[in-house]
């Protein structure tokens, strides 16, 4: 029997469908030849498919679980963003915020408020798939696509702003959100927050098992 692909495998049994006829066919179809792209392809395609059907189905559930996600994120930020990075930036740097208006001098707290944007991400992928553990996949995906939209929207209403004046006031709770995807990080946060949302979301998103009753 071949070995089958471990990364691919665990996207199937925690975003998946809760099936295990699909999964069975899945597995005989690869175990019978057919290639790794065959089968990322399959796998791809019933998440997306598994994550629309439930978000269909379930529309007040799934605002629950965005709202969750972003109120949990934006209240790290809020009573940590700050303390936070300031802290790390003056323990690593020895930087201090009053210096750097005189100085200019802003890349430790760039790096430093960076980390605290990515843990929050992490910390709150985390709080949705605990307190929606039933399905909870196909909730975690909309969360992540939903940091994806607020990013794009974020930069380019912020491109826009810029281009009318010298600078844009951004609350230093919603700086962490956005920053990521500012020039300055190379836009990089419009693949890595969404990325790190469902990386960390899939720690603890229930592994569907073979054989167990399914959930509903």
């Amino acid at each position: 029997m071949r070995k089958l692909p471990a990364v691919a495998t665990g996207l199937l049994l925690r975003l998946g469908p809760q099936d295990e006829s699909f999964i069975g066919d899945l597995v005989e179809e690869y175990g019978g030849g057919r290639s790794r792209v065959w089968y990322w392809r399959q796998v791809l395609s019933a998440v997306l498919l598994t994550s629309i059907r439930q978000v269909g189905a379930h529309p007040a559930r799934t605002l629950a679980a965005v709202a969750t996600g972003w109120a949990t994120s934006l209240l790290i930020f809020f009573f940590l963003g700050d303390a936070t990075a300031d802290g790390l930036a003056g323990w690593f740097w020895n930087w201090d915020r009053q210096i750097a208006y005189q100085t200019d001098v802003w890349w430790p707290f760039w790096i430093t408020a960076s980390f605290v944007s990515y843990t929050g991400f992490g910390l709150s992928a985390l709080v949705v798939v605990r307190l929606q553990r039933r399905r909870a996949g196909p909730l975690l995906i909309a969360y992540a696509l939903s940091m994806l939209l607020v990013l794009i929207a974020s930069a380019v209403f912020i491109e826009v702003l810029i281009q009318r004046k010298s600078g844009v006031p951004v609350p230093h709770t919603l700086f962490y959100v956005i920053s990521v995807a500012l020039p300055y990080h190379w836009r990089s946060g419009l693949l890595l927050a969404p990325v790190t949302i469902l990386a960390v979301g899939l720690i603890g998103c229930p592994r569907f098992r073979v054989g167990a009753p399914s959930c509903p």
